[in-house]
């Protein structure tokens, strides 16, 4: 009896902890916690609270420019074009005083840009293909006229 009732304390509780915690729900593109994006793309932060409550969001840095580090809407649109992790804190101010903050992590990467071909490569395989014709016919000429023992 003992080991079945404290396990279903414990299940009991880890369901009934995650809701009690609060009332704000921050997401960024619909991630709770953490997101992956490539740079470039859009970010679209979210925070349902209830009416009365306000939201402020700190990205931890200029994230699109001067000035956009702070902001006090519900929901944000940045573009984020440079590379890097973003920690990403949303604090919700309740009507009772009460201060609840869940941060966001917003992972930003990025694709080298492959190399062009070289456009060279042919003329290069040319140019070798011929000198190792005539270094070929070169070394042919040159066993000929030691056959014949004629110098010049």
């Amino acid at each position: 009896m003992g080991r079945s009732s404290c396990s279903t304390l414990l299940l009991l509780a880890l369901f009934l902890l995650p809701a009690a915690t609060g009332e704000l729900d921050a997401s960024a593109n619909g991630e709770a916690r953490l997101l992956f994006i490539e740079a470039g793309d859009e970010v679209i932060f979210s925070a349902l609270v209830p009416t009365g409550a306000s939201v402020e969001w700190d990205f931890g840095r200029d994230v699109t420019g001067p000035g956009s580090r702070w902001n006090s809407s519900r929901e944000v649109n940045h573009v984020i074009h440079a590379a890097g992790a973003y920690n990403v804190t949303c604090t919700a101010t309740y009507d009772d005083g009460s201060v609840e903050r869940q941060q966001l992590w917003v992972v930003v990467s990025w694709e080298e840009p492959l190399d062009e071909p070289d456009a060279n490569r042919p003329l290069f395989i040319a140019l070798a293909g011929s000198e190792l014709f005539m270094g070929g016919w070169l070394l042919l000429i040159t066993w000929r006229l030691r056959e014949e023992k004629s110098y010049l």
